[in-house]
């Protein structure tokens, strides 16, 4: 059964170059306004019982999805269901009053989500437990830390049995402790098939408790389906923005090619990957390189190689100079040489090469072909980093 369906969903608010021109389009009847449109186009449903993760860089629309969802707006454009009793973490701040004490801020939340008067007597003692606020719970909420008042916005939203939790980053206002405790009912109400619709900038906890994302950029859908490859994603586009200057090859390239080289990179070649999909940790991938050179001999060049993730992390660097073995002449009478990375263990992201045709010494360079050959690596499971090392765990 379906819990949540969006169809073609939108928000958009007017925007007047001027005050006045929201009473002249009132009076005069024609648009005066530009549609600011924070959230654009949005599709997908959500049976009974999934969890869907909301992830985005700030301004990407998220929060304005879940004030949707969750009934405190309505869509501008499209359609939106939801069936079954929803509650909702939003931005902190939002539901309590801050003049009234803890107590009485929980009987009130209570009763907005449809509790009667009996049954907050009943579940109030379990709150109070659950937010760990102790005597602090009879002083008013205004008095209260981020932390403080988001224990108790969270036992409240939970206590109430829903059949549908939406959570804005309230989490991570929290210490690790009620991280944990909060994380561990989340997974209590997912495995009881309640629905969950989870947003948060830890990509960590959206993949562990998730089994579909939704990204969303400029408030328009990029993605959406599985949490590994949705956050994977997110990432690579994430690196790609924050890249970082070039670094040069460490130890390899001190000079600059000359204009006319004697010896140049004629041809470069991947194997094990053919650009339409994804490798995997332990995948194995070839390099092939060709030189020519109409001078210079296997004794007068080496060859660097440097692997760069899109943000420019330097992941790793060798030659032909360090690892002491030389380019080979070919039947045809170029230069060549074969690189076997057997058993890669590179966790996901968007990866290409750095080649450097360089003097014996590893100097001079001759030719150079840069960002060339992109592959793109994704894992399963929750490892993070830019390669996976073996270990073993023993008491």
């Amino acid at each position: 059964m379906i819990a949540i369906d969006a169809d073609n969903l939108g928000k958009g608010y007017r925007h007047y170059a001027r005050p006045v021109d929201s009473l002249k389009e009132m009076i005069f009847r024609r648009p005066l306004h530009q549609m600011m449109w924070v959230l654009n186009g949005v599709n997908f449903r959500l049976e009974r019982g999934g969890t869907l993760g909301v992830i985005g860089a700030n301004g990407a629309g998220k929060s304005t999805l879940l004030k949707l969802l969750a009934g405190t707006l309505q869509p501008t454009t499209g359609s939106l269901e939801v069936k079954g009793r929803v509650s909702a973490i939003l931005e902190l701040g939002s539901g309590f009053h801050p003049e009234f004490s803890g107590i009485d801020n929980v009987r009130i939340g209570c009763a907005m989500l449809g509790l009667s008067a009996a049954e907050i007597r009943e579940r109030m003692p379990e709150i109070i437990e659950f937010s760990e606020l102790g005597d602090a719970v009879h002083r008013p909420v205004k008095t209260y830390s981020s932390g403080m008042y988001v224990r108790l916005a969270f036992a409240v939203v939970t206590s109430v049995d829903p059949d549908i939790l939406i959570i804005d980053e309230a989490l991570s206002v929290g210490d690790q402790h009620f991280q944990k405790k909060s994380l561990s009912r989340i997974r209590g109400f997912v495995d009881a098939g309640k629905t969950v619709v989870f947003c948060s900038h830890n990509l960590y906890q959206v993949k562990s408790l998730c089994n579909r994302v939704l990204w969303l950029d400029g408030g328009k859908p990029r993605f959406l389906g599985s949490a590994d490859e949705a956050v994977e994603s997110y990432l690579d586009h994430s690196r790609l923005l924050d890249k970082r200057p070039a670094t040069s090859v460490a130890g390899t390239a001190r000079a600059v090619a000359v204009d006319a080289p004697e010896a140049v990179i004629s041809d470069a070649a991947l194997h094990g990957y053919d650009g339409t999909c994804h490798i995997s940790p332990g995948d194995d991938l070839e390099l092939t390189v060709r030189v020519e050179s109409a001078t210079l001999g296997e004794s007068d060049l080496s060859l660097a190689v440097v692997i760069m993730r899109n943000d420019n992390l330097h992941v790793y660097g060798s030659s032909t100079e360090i690892d002491g073995v030389r380019l080979q002449r070919q039947d045809d009478g170029t230069l060549g040489i074969r690189l076997r990375l057997p058993d890669l263990q590179l966790l996901s992201g968007q990866f290409s090469f750095y080649l450097y045709l360089l003097d014996a010494e590893g100097i001079h360079i001759h030719d150079k072909r840069e960002d060339v050959l992109p592959f793109s690596v994704r894992h399963e499971g929750r490892e993070v980093g830019v390669c996976r090392l073996p270990h073993t765990w023993g008491g």
